[in-house]
């Protein structure tokens, strides 16, 4: 909704997981969200004398409870789903004697509005009524309403009473600090206030988290469907401070700005003919607009949903995918601005709090790929850095130089990047639970090398043209810095590179251990332009890569050969925690590969052709897995079904930017080739 707000669920409208709602609400864009209304009990029922079954009562969505039964008389009748970038679409087709009862329902998400828009469009050849019943959570969205922790007295509800507007029925509840108002145009309103206990959420159990959850019914409306008329209804669910809404202007909006997302998109591919790789950037072009929200005022980008907040790390790799190849530079700049305004120490947020508080720095990354997009900026608009963001760029380079916190800084003997300890997680492989850290990089990792590299050499030529001697000391640092990485992280596991160099205290000196996992790491030395490691080195490690690491979905994130491997994402959270970085297949790694074989091979034909090919293949899966989003990771091996998996958050930005923007770069013959 561009705010952090969202709405969430499966196909057959069933609420699956905590996160499922009709309006989760930001009530601190983007972030101190809050599950307003998980759903609406929507139920038809039809006089025995037309009824084709013996069910009377059909309910549109299945919900589960504690007993594993269903409510009675419960019969879906779904015939269609159709997912657009404003909506989504439910066809039901309720059979009736006389034939069947059409139910098109749409839910409408507007722009920057904790808001939502129920309509329903019907036909009946029979006379019938409808009961939507609207179901209350009206929590902090992580948390759930567990059975028994509410009740009717929780909530303090009124009947909209508005004169100038006598065919609005409906009530405003409110729980605490959350206040949501349900307006129905054109349908009575009763007060019939009841709670829905143990509803059973599937994908909870799945988790093994707690999975029942009591809801607030405050009343329901009733529709009198008529024989031979065509009905339209709509039901408004708005949060708090929400005025009127114009749905049809912010709806005209969004579609604007998406259709002009995927115009710059394909432009920049140059115009392909192949309508698979068109209709390809087209959904992940649309897919990316998702992910760009306000924040005071200005723009971010949110990691993922449904329970990442913006994080630095990955709005930087995100950025270049979602907002400069669709042609939205002017909220790159200002996302760009949003962190270089936020940074301490010279580093960017690794993100900002989920509820609203400091923003978090632990992150040795995330300011290194900030200065990389800040290069990609100037590359896509043709302008110089701007003043600020010039300033955060040196800012950040000297403070590594220099050292600053968590151990972050250059060591002068080999000039290369160091972080951390055995007790933090400052990479993007940073999962820890309990006490334990689960891919323990701290040192010299590879990718922060690269990425190092990378942002010395590109500053350089951002700011040679007016300060020379300062670009040539940045560059006599990049190749100091590359220099070392070919003599001490090359000759790796299966030939490949190294993926981290640990310190360990030896009797008279440090040590620098050299890592024997083979993790997918190195790419970044191989695709970032700016790092320009000898052939050789770069054939030997895309090898390593492609052997063990590459799948139809993404890069694993370890060898399977690898005492620590998981093939599978299950169990605790313990347990998928310490499987999240030590196999987990995650999607957006597979554009970075290859562009990585791509830059080896000279962008070549044959090159282009097997990452058009992959990442048409990885697009495809937003009609299947999560319907046009892609996912945030899979099984590292197939399950019975001879598939991956796919798991944690089901909408990811940098699996969604990164695949969009190798793709383009693949397809546009103009591409760089050295």
């Amino acid at each position: 909704m561009g705010n952090g707000s969202f709405a969430m669920g499966s196909i057959d409208a069933t609420p699956r997981r905590r996160y499922h709602g009709l309006l989760i609400a930001s009530q601190s864009p983007p972030v101190q969200r809050a599950n307003l209304i998980s759903g609406i009990d929507e139920c038809v029922r039809i006089s025995q004398e037309h009824c084709c079954t013996p069910e009377l009562a059909v309910r549109l969505t299945r919900f589960r409870f504690a007993d594993d039964q269903s409510p009675p008389a419960t019969m879906p009748g779904l015939v269609g789903f159709e997912q657009m970038p404003d909506r989504c679409v439910w066809t039901y087709h309720i059979p009736t004697q006389q034939g069947a009862i059409s139910i098109r329902k749409s839910l409408t998400t507007p722009d920057r509005t904790n808001a939502a828009l129920l309509t329903y469009d019907i036909q009946s050849p029979v006379d019938a009524v409808m009961d939507l019943t609207p179901l209350l959570a009206m929590r902090d969205f992580h948390k759930l309403n567990h059975p028994g922790s509410i009740s009717i007295e929780d909530f303090d509800t009124c009947m909209l009473n508005e004169p100038d507007e006598p065919t609005v029925e409906g009530v405003r509840v409110d729980r605490g600090p959350l206040l949501v108002n349900l307006r129905g145009l054109h349908i009575k309103w009763t007060d019939q206030q009841t709670i829905y206990t143990g509803i059973r959420l599937d994908h909870e159990t799945h988790r093994g988290q707690p999975d029942l959850e009591d809801l607030f019914a405050p009343g329901h409306w009733r529709i009198e469907i008529a024989k031979g008329v065509s009905q339209t209804i709509q039901i408004e669910l708005t949060g708090s401070s929400v005025g009127t809404v114009d749905w049809n202007t912010l709806a005209d909006t969004k579609t604007k700005r998406i259709q002009s997302s995927i115009d710059h998109a394909i432009a920049a591919a140059g115009d392909p003919d192949g309508q698979t790789v068109r209709d390809s950037i087209a959904t992940l072009a649309a897919a990316s607009d998702a992910y760009v929200v306000e924040r005071a005022g200005s723009t971010s980008i949110i990691a993922g949903y449904p329970w990442f907040s913006d994080w630095g790390r990955d709005t930087m790799i995100a950025l270049p995918g979602l907002l400069l190849v669709t042609g939205r530079f002017d909220e790159a700049l200002d996302t760009l601005t949003t962190f270089a305004n936020a940074r301490q120490d010279g580093l960017i947020p690794n993100r900002f709090d989920d509820d609203a508080g400091d923003a978090h720095f632990n992150t040795v990354d995330a300011s290194l790929w900030f200065v990389h997009a800040c290069s990609a900026w100037c590359k896509a608009t043709s302008k110089p850095l701007p003043k600020p963001l010039d300033t955060a760029c040196a800012d950040v380079l000297n403070a590594y130089t220099q050292g600053t916190i968590h151990n972050i800084g250059v060591d002068p003997n080999d000039g290369l990047v160091t972080a951390g300890s055995q007790d933090t997680q400052l990479t993007w492989m940073d999962a820890q639970r309990g006490g334990v850290t689960f891919t323990p990089r701290h040192g010299k990792p590879i990718e922060i090398q690269a990425l190092w590299i990378n942002a010395l050499r590109a500053y350089a030529k951002l700011i040679n043209p007016s300060r020379p001697m300062e670009a040539a000391a940045l560059l006599a640092q990049a190749d100091h810095a590359q220099t070392s990485v070919h003599a001490l992280m090359t000759k790796g596991p299966a030939n490949g590179l190294v993926d981290c160099l640990t310190p360990t205290n030896h009797t008279r000196a440090l040590h620098w251990e050299r890592s024997s996992q083979l993790r997918p790491n190195q790419i970044f030395a191989l695709s970032l332009p700016e790092v320009q490691l000898p052939v050789a080195v770069r054939d030997d490690a895309i090898e390593a890569i492609w052997a063990a690491l590459i799948t139809p979905v993404g890069l694993r994130t370890l060898s399977p050969d690898d005492p620590k491997y998981h093939p599978h994402y299950t169990g605790t959270l313990m347990d998928r925690d310490s499987a999240y970085h030590n196999g987990t297949v995650w999607p957006w790694l597979l554009g970075p590969a290859c562009e990585a074989l791509m830059r080896t091979r000279g962008f070549d034909d044959v090159s282009r052709t097997t990452t058009i090919q992959r990442l048409t293949a990885l697009a495809s899966k937003m009609t299947t897995d999560s319907v046009g989003q892609l996912h945030e990771i899979y099984d590292a091996e197939p399950g019975q079904s001879g598939l991956h998996r796919p798991d944690g958050c089901p909408a990811q930005a940098w699996s969604i930017a990164e695949t969009l923007r190798v793709l383009i770069l693949a397809c546009n013959p103009d591409a760089e080739s050295n």
